[in-house]
Order: C-alpha cells, then structure tokens, then sequence
C-alpha cells in the first residue's frame, strides 16, 4: 500500500485572519525543507526539525503549522514503526482537536485534516494489533467520504479512502475473515478504477491481496483468474518487470495446486522471459520450477532446481546464515521426504536449522523445519528415530515457548499455530511408540507432558481468537506498552532477516526493546498474576504432581485429538495408563451422530443406546476395566468437548448409563485442574439472572440469531433461591448491565439463559440477556476477560448450542476459559439447549444438593439419577432432559449457610470446654 502523503496546503494560510511577520515565515520554510529532505531517510533528523515547527508556530499560535508538523512526523514514525513517537503525536493531537476545535471546523480543508489524523490514529492502532481500534478509524474515514459527490473529493481524499478500504480489507485477512476482506478489496477496486484507473500499481495490488485472499479459501481458479487481471494490465502498459514476474510466478504456483501442469509451465515460461531484466527473482523461480518437477514426479529434476535456487541464494547473501537459505533447505528436505529418502531430508532439515542458529528472530520457520524433521524420523520407524524424534519435538516446544509471548495476533497465531499441533501429535506418536515397544513408563509422563503443553497452547490459541483487548484489573496503558513493545520487536526482528542493514544500532534497539518488555513482564507477574499465567507461564503439571494430589478414589483421563489418533491418559493415586485410538471416518461420524441424537429429544432410544455403547467401549471401556474409581476428572479434546460422558451406555442390555457408577467431571487441562483446586471459595450467596425474549425478535449485537422463550426459567430461579440467600433479576430487569454491574458482590451465579457456542467462530459464542435498546444484550467471549468476579460456581442453565459442524471445540473451550480467567472456579452448563421444564426440576435438585454440603460433582449427578429415576416409566428418560449438564473445574462442596452455622455451634462447644478445663485447672491448683 502506498503512503498517503499529507501537506497541509500552506497556500491557504495567507487567508488565515492574522499576519505572520516575514522573518517567520522565512524560518518556517526553512525548517520545512529541512524536515522534508530527511523524512523517511533519517528519522530522529526529520523528528528534529517537525518538533522545532511545532515549537514556534505553538508560540505563534499558528494551529494549522502544529497540525502539519504533528501529522508529518506521524508518517516519518510510521515509516520507522516507532510506535511511541507515534503514540506521543497522537496524544498531542487528540490535545489539539478538543482544544481547537472551532479553530479547526473553521479551516477549508477541514475534512483532510480530520481525516489525515483519523488515518494516523488507525495506522498506529494496526502496527499495535489493537484492530477493534483500528476499525473504528477506518471505519470513521470511509463513512465520511464515501457519502461525498465525488467532484468534492481530491486525489489526497481519494488515496485516505483508498488506504482505508485496504486496512478494512487486510485486518479482515488477517483475523480469517475471508468473505469480508473480499468485500472491502473488491470496494477498493471498483473504487480505484473509476476515480483513479491512471493508479494502475495500487489497483493491481488490491487485484493482487483479492487474489491471495481466494488463495486462502482454497478457491485457486477464481484466485487465478484475479491474477490474470492484473498480469494483463502489467503486459498492457509495461510497467512493471516485478509486478509480470511475480505475478507469473504466483499464478503457475496456483495451477500446480491443481495439477493443471501444461497452464503451470506457460505462466512459468512467460516469467522467464523477463528474467534478464529483475535477475534477483531467478532463485524464487528456479524455486516455482521445483515444484512444478514435483507434481510431475520428477525428483532428480525438482532437486536440480532447488540446488540452483540454493546456490544463488547463498551468493546473495555471501553464505552468511539467512532465513532464505533455510527455507529452501526445507524444500529440499521435503522433497526427499515425499519420495522417501529420509536420510537426505533429515540432512537438508539440520543444514536448515543451523541457518536460523544465531537468529532468534525466526521462531515460526524453525519451528516449521522442526515439524518436518519430526515427521521424517517418524516414518523411519525404528527405536533410535522415535527417541529423536521426541528430542525434536522437545526443541520445538521450547520454542514454541519463546515464541508465545510474542503472539499478538491471529496472523502470528495462523502462521505458529498451523505447525505447533502437529508437532503435538508427532510428539504423542513417537512416545506411543516407543511405550509400546520398551513398555517403560517413562514414555507416559512424557506423553502427558506433550498433551498438557497442547492444551495450554489450545487455550492461549482460544484467547487469541477471542479478540481480548481488556483483561480484568490490568490498566489499559500497560496492555497498550505490551503489544507495541512486541510488534516493534517482531518488526525490526524481521528487518535484520530480510534487509541487508545489519547495523549494529538495529540489533542494539532490539535488545533494548526486549530487555524493556522483560521488565514489564516482570511488574506484569508480580502485579497482574492471573494474566500472566494467561500469557507468559509455561509451567505444567507434571504426571507424578498429578498424582499427588489425587485420591484414592480418583481417576483423572486426559485426551488428545490428533489428526490420526485420539491418545488417551489415564492416571491414578498409584497407577497409569496410555491407550491410542485410530480417527477413522466412521469414528468421527459416530461422535457427530451421537452429539446429534442426544441434543434431539425426539431421536430412536435404542439406535442412541446402540451407539452409546459401542463409543462407551471405544473411548472407557478398556481404561475402566483396570480403573474402580468412583470419581472420574475428564479433560476432554477436540470433538471430545460435546460428549456428555455420563449419557454412555456402559451395559446395554440393562440400559445403564456411566452415570449411574460413576460421577463425572471435566476440566481443560491437569494444570488448570491444579490451579483451580487451589483457588478460596467464599460463602456462598447467589445471584440469578431470567432474562426475558421474544422469539419473533433477533436479539441485538452482532448477531441477527432469533432467540427462543425460556417459559420456566423464572420459576428455576425462583426454586433455587428456596436453597441459597441472594438476590435475582427477573424478565426487564435481567439486563446485561444489572448483571456487570452486580456480579462482582456474588460467589454463585446463575444464568438462566441463552449461551451461544459457535465453533467456526469461537469469538461470537456469547451470553444473551434481556434485549435492551439502550445498551447491549449480548456478552461476547472478549468481554469475559474484563469481568473480575468472585464465583465459586458460575452456571449457565437453558444453554442453546450453536456448534453446527462440530469442530476442535473452540467456542465451548473459549466461553469456559473467559470465565476461569475472570475468577470462576467452576462451571455448570449445558452441551445444548436443555428442555426449560426439566432444567427448572433438575436446577432445582442440584441446588438443594449443593446447600446441604455436597460436592458439586455430586450433587449434579444425584440431581441427574433423581430426575431419571422419576421418569424411567416416561419419555423424559431420554438423555437429551437430563445428560446435557455437565460441571467443570473444581468441583469442592460450596460453604453454604448452613455449614458456617456448624462451624459456629464448633467454635463455641471447643470454647466451652477450653473455659471449662481453665476452671477445672484453677480449682485444683
């Protein structure tokens, strides 16, 4: 994207009504052509010069020359993405237009000024990742210029328009929101072409970004013929070498992907002829041609290729180690791999590595080559390849650890992400392996080790996803020095890599910047310990620690979800277990049929039990045939998340649910289980919400979903304030803003209310409360993370789900951590949308339990035998009433009322007798 250059036409000042005295104005413009001579060349020149104009026109009250001087060395810190400078001129401005304000409204060229800073504050707010901010200043300019007749508009309005489709556009790519980044570039393009066709470098461009965006999606011919788009218009006017090339290459790629190999050669021929004239692109396309061989099966000729582009590629960085180099030792690599010569790969994967040695700043490629190396010694298959395996494997967790509190963005968490879970699953292969050869226990710690490292990956990937921008008690200013100081350091990081600046005043501002961010997480672990542990703690719970604090009658089963195998956990007081299951297409459809028949009252009983079982036996039974214990604490994954354990069938020919042997839990993880367990429960006092809505109405917010009655959920809350002291919010009054503005005085609440799932989108699971025009309805996943509550239980009754294709689990995994963080230590909720009568009865029963000093466990499993000993006779018998519920974290009986008057009645008796044998001592003295 093009700079919008901004000069804040000094023609107009002479109609500004007051006189400058000449000398100043002589001043001016030389300080002026100073400050132009050095912008974006030499920044702290440039910043000088900028802060002198603004200095004395300050003194002349010469706003317009402020503006000007505040809003050029804006562009100069942007080009040298030095945030604070940026940060610093915006405060400043902010100043000026609450200051100035009718001074402002009265200039000519109002709308540019305004514009121009709107344009400053959304560009710093994108290089910070803060994208909610950035929106809205680019959402701000489009609203204001697009409503102008275009004879209203100048080129410098046109190019502020254009700039701001394209950041609307690129923060919608980078967050996966594909259908609206289309949108946005295919606005920019029918904009540009109309107003600017003359631009042709920045149409093809966005013909270009529009391209890649369909690439994204998979839809590679309609990314073609894009591409094609702006090739044509590169060919027509000659503009552009690199744009033909570049543009050449990217469209042979797309048509090797569907192995249309005679296209493929034609757009690699065409590019080839321009290569005399950009020789620099030559190793990208001996690269281009690498692949072409491949799809041919050609190996000998696709190695050729690679060797030519490594050769030209280590001459142009004069052999010094360079990510460029790495990559195509990769490629390499990989191609050995997929014809099977592993010993040449895993060669070309170390040549690789040893690239990024000294160079801290490419964590995401390493940790791709790791993947590949891991997944090479894997299918060597023997004992010795296993054990490297895991040793690669254990490198790229560590640092898959340096590289998590860098991650700021669904871009960097695209871009980690995609090789971290692999990595995962090779780690869990090679130590199945290698358990089941030597039968060493060892090999089951470190399984559970890999598993615990997944999940807490899983969990930050949820945060991330969630689009959090506030956390709690963590002041804003500190949030905002976080995020800079990381996207600073991953810029300047990547200018070391693919510039040939290699000053050393880059590396030493890079040191300064990470010794400062150092610092701050230091203050943020002292001050901030829950978002920290969010973040930065790397700590797991190791299996023995696990074991320790479990108790004889406990059985706590982790799993994981790879692509190729579900591995199972499970742990004892005193014994382990390791167990894989082979994902099979039936296996998957299996676990989709069952969450579907369970969430449907209306489902066949015996085809469901028929099922149940048959999953029961593949997921428990073998684990508990060796395992007694009563209770069991599952940490479930991926599909895993939407089965409600209880509701299988363990005999069935008697129709008997696990539930009915066993009570059941659920957590994320064993170190979210651990830290739970340690959080303090207050004495219990509730809160209750029972919103109110009309199904004919969509409920507000960024959602349009139409939101079903809920006929009993006032009298459940009425029920279970017959058990516990508190207070509730009926109907009108069950407002998002009651419930934020109360919570924080309660250590039990209970929703009675709609909680949305959504799992492509994880960011819109949310709370409905009562629909209110004058504030919103709906609580979003983000906004859990600014909650501060103090809950020893949180439930979330009259769940509907909306998981459609089930997933990873993301949008249950998301709305659970959301609570956690904000200071839940358990939830009850529901896998789908519970009948509201059975609720009522089964909410009812649940609370009573818990008031009489019960496990929450417990309690919610005597609610479910209750209920489904009433209606054995009945159709409510179906696991769909009463399955649905399920509790998760620490599941320690609440301190109720009832119990402090124990412990009261305590006190005083072992008063008494202290007194009493006080006197009995003096007597006998």
């Amino acid at each position: 994207m093009r700079h919008v250059t901004i000069i804040i036409f000094f023609l107009i000042i002479n109609n500004i009504a007051y006189t400058q005295e000449v000398s100043y104005e002589e001043k001016l413009e030389s300080l002026y052509d100073k400050a132009y001579e050095h912008l974006y060349i030499h920044r702290d020149s440039c910043y000088y010069y900028f802060s002198q104009i603004e200095k004395i026109a300050t003194q002349k009250k010469d706003w317009v020359n402020v503006l000007e001087a505040l809003i050029s060395s804006n562009r100069n810190a942007g080009e040298f993405y030095d945030l604070n400078t940026m940060k610093s001129n915006l405060v400043a401005l902010d100043s000026l237009f609450k200051t100035k304000k009718y001074y402002i409204d009265s200039l000519p060229e109002k709308r540019l000024i305004v514009n121009s800073y709107l344009y400053d504050k959304g560009n710093y707010y994108f290089k910070s990742n803060d994208f909610e901010n950035a929106r809205v200043a680019f959402n701000t300019i489009k609203d204001s210029l697009e409503i102008l007749p275009i004879t209203n508009m100048n080129s410098d309005l046109v190019d502020l328009l254009s700039a701001a489709y394209s950041f609307l556009a690129k923060m919608n790519t980078e967050e996966g929101q594909y259908d609206l980044a289309k949108q946005f570039y295919e606005k920019n393009i029918r904009f540009l072409r109309k107003e600017s066709p003359d631009d042709l470098g920045t149409l093809n461009t966005n013909y270009g970004l529009l391209a890649e965006v369909y690439g994204k999606e998979q839809q590679y011919q309609k990314s073609i013929v894009l591409f094609k788009k702006a090739l044509e218009k590169y060919l027509v006017h000659n503009t552009s070498i690199n744009g033909i090339i570049s543009t050449s290459h990217s469209i042979a790629a797309n048509y090797i992907t569907l192995s249309k190999i005679d296209s493929a050669q034609k757009y690699t021929k065409l590019a080839e002829n321009y290569l005399g004239k950009a020789p620099y692109f030559w190793s990208q396309h001996h690269r281009i041609k690498a692949k072409l061989f491949a799809a041919k099966l050609e190996m000998n000729e696709a190695l050729k290729e690679l060797n030519l582009a490594l050769i030209l590629d280590q001459n142009k960085h004069n052999h010094k180690q360079n990510s460029s180099t790495a990559v195509i030792y990769n490629e390499i690599g990989n191609i050995n791999s997929d014809f099977e010569n592993y010993a040449n790969a895993l060669e070309n994967y170390e040549l690789g590595l040893k690239q990024l040695q000294d160079n801290s700043t490419n964590g995401s490629l390493r940790l791709k080559i790791l993947k590949n190396k891991s997944i090479a010694l894997n299918k060597v298959g023997t004992l010795d390849s296993y054990v490297l395996s895991l040793e690669t494997v254990d490198t790229g967790l560590a640092v898959l650890d340096k590289l998590k509190p860098s991650i700021s963005s669904i871009r960097d968490k695209l871009e980690t992400f995609e090789d971290a879970f692999p990595l995962f699953e090779l780690g869990m292969q090679a130590t199945y392996n290698l358990f089941t050869t030597s039968e060493n226990d060892h090999y089951i710690d470190e399984a559970f080790r890999i598993a615990e490292k997944s999940k807490s990956v899983l969990l930050l990937e949820a945060i991330l996803t969630s689009k959090a921008t506030k956390f709690g008690n963590v002041p804003k200013d500190i949030l905002e020095r976080e995020n800079n100081l990381k996207s600073e350091i991953t810029y300047f990081e990547k200018q070391i890599v693919t510039t040939d600046n290699k000053k050393i005043s880059l590396y030493d501002h890079v040191f300064n910047l990470k010794q400062e961010l150092r610092n701050l997480v230091v203050d943020i672990e002292t001050n901030y310990p829950a978002y920290y542990d969010l973040k930065y703690n790397n700590k797991i719970k190791t299996l023995p620690e696990v074991q320790g604090k479990l108790t004889e009658n406990e059985l706590f089963i982790s799993y994981f979800y790879g692509n190729q195998k579900i591995y199972t956990i499970a742990i004892s007081k005193n014994d382990k277990f390791f167990h894989s299951i082979r994902i099979t297409d039936e296996l998957e459809k299996n676990i989709s049929d069952l969450h579907s028949m369970l969430s449907n009252p209306k489902s066949n009983p015996d085809s469901l039990s028929k099922l149940s079982h048959k999953l029961y036996h593949k997921l428990l039974g073998p684990i508990l045939e060796l395992h007694l214990q009563e209770k069991i604490i599952l940490a479930p994954d991926g599909l895993l998340n939407y089965i409600p354990f209880g509701s299988l069938v363990s005999n069935e020919t008697e129709r008997r649910y696990l539930i009915e042997d066993r009570t059941i839990s659920y957590v994320n993880s064993a170190t979210l289980w651990s830290q739970l367990n340690n959080k303090e429960q207050k004495r219990a006092n509730l809160l209750a919400f029972a919103p109110s809505f009309d199904n004919n109405v969509p409920s507000d917010g960024t959602r349009s979903q139409v939101l079903s009655k809920l006929p009993h959920n006032r009298n459940e809350v009425q029920q279970i304030l017959t058990s516990f002291t508190g207070k509730s919010f009926i109907n009108d009054q069950a407002t998002l803003q009651n419930f934020t503005a109360t919570l924080s005085d309660y250590s039990v609440l209970h929703l009675a209310t709609h909680a949305v799932f959504d799992d492509k989108n994880p960011e819109y699971s949310y709370l409905a409360f009562t629909p209110n025009t004058a504030s919103d309805d709906l609580l979003f996943v983000k906004d859990l993370y600014n909650l501060t509550l103090n809950a020893s239980l949180v439930t979330l009754s009259g769940c509907e789900s909306g998981i459609g294709e089930l997933i990873r689990g993301e949008g249950f995994l998301s709305l659970a951590r959301g609570f956690f963080y904000s200071g839940a230590a358990s939830i009850s909720s529901t896998l789908w949308k519970v009948n509201d009568n059975s609720s009522s009865e089964l909410m009812g029963e649940f609370y009573e339990n818990l008031a009489n000093g019960k496990p929450k466990d417990a309690s919610l499993r005597e609610a479910k035998l209750s209920f489904l000993q009433k209606n054995i006779e009945n159709g409510l018998a179906h696991p769909y009433y009463w399955s649905g519920y399920i509790i998760q974290g620490n599941t320690e009986p609440l301190i109720t009322s009832s119990r402090w008057q124990w412990y009261v009645y305590a006190g005083i008796a072992v008063l008494l007798i202290f007194l009493s044998r006080k006197r009995l001592v003096q007597l006998f003295k």
